[in-house]
């Protein structure tokens, strides 16, 4: 594997192919991130901000335990959707970047519960699944480790999976960003949205930046400048159109 030391000491070697930054994703968080190798919102937005530094995103799509390993091993340049709390958590070396965009995280129950969830502290009472690795990334107020004593809390790594555990009744609230919960409604139920059994939504989640985890601070520091650029242009809402989604600042 060609890592970032190897990148920038050949990069000013003159003309040929472009070169290859690792960056570490999850499996399958569509629109963001699509199974199989394909793309989605934010693998295009990286790639837009890599390309006009003349470097090629070679994704790498893996379990939030294996990423981590992955990056700790040197195996990848950068992780993507990496807090800083989260990078003290993990004890993970490097610099994190302005945010690629962020998350809209909601919490999401059937509506016919009619749940009592006013605070994030409620939710404690209730069969929680969240996505992959949200334990060291979810705000103060709700006691995970009480939750997970009790049998009431979870994560998926595939968050395809969410909304079928939400309407089988095997959890009773689902923590998912926005355009995620959206896009898992819309392929369930693809013909319309009226057949669509009545869900409750509580806005009990900050919004979460999803910045990147460098290895190297000078890299980081290319990124971040493409990354302002590409907000500010009209090609960075062209590219959530493109998955039928509003553009998440």
């Amino acid at each position: 594997m060609l890592l970032l030391g190897l990148l920038l000491g050949s990069a000013g070697s003159g003309a040929g192919a472009a070169r290859a930054v690792y960056v570490g994703f999850p499996e399958s968080i569509p629109p963001w991130v699509h199974a199989g190798g394909r793309d989605g919102i934010a693998i295009e937005l990286l790639r837009s901000a890599l390309q006009a530094e003349g470097l090629h995103l070679h994704p790498v799509q893996q379990p939030y335990a294996r990423r981590l390993q992955a990056y700790r091993r040197g195996r990848l340049d950068a992780l993507y959707d990496i807090t800083p709390q989260q990078q003290q958590h993990e004890q993970l070396n490097g610099s994190i970047s302005l945010p690629l965009h962020s998350f809209d995280n909601i919490a999401v129950a059937l509506g016919r519960r009619q749940l009592e969830i006013e605070h994030l502290h409620d939710l404690v009472r209730w069969r929680v699944m969240a996505w992959d690795g949200a334990g060291s990334a979810l705000p103060a107020g709700y006691d995970r480790l009480l939750a997970l004593a009790d049998g009431n809390y979870l994560e998926a790594g595939n968050q395809g999976h969410q909304l079928v555990n939400l309407l089988t009744g095997r959890v009773d609230v689902i923590l998912s960003d926005r355009l995620i919960f959206e896009w898992q409604r819309r392929q369930l139920f693809p013909a319309t949205l009226e057949h669509t059994p009545p869900l409750r939504i509580y806005p009990l989640l900050p919004p979460k930046e999803a910045g990147l985890l460098f290895r190297d601070s000078g890299l980081r520091a290319r990124v971040d400048a493409r990354i302002r650029a590409l907000k500010a242009s009209p090609q960075y809402q062209a590219i959530f159109s493109r998955y039928g989604s509003a553009a998440q600042p």
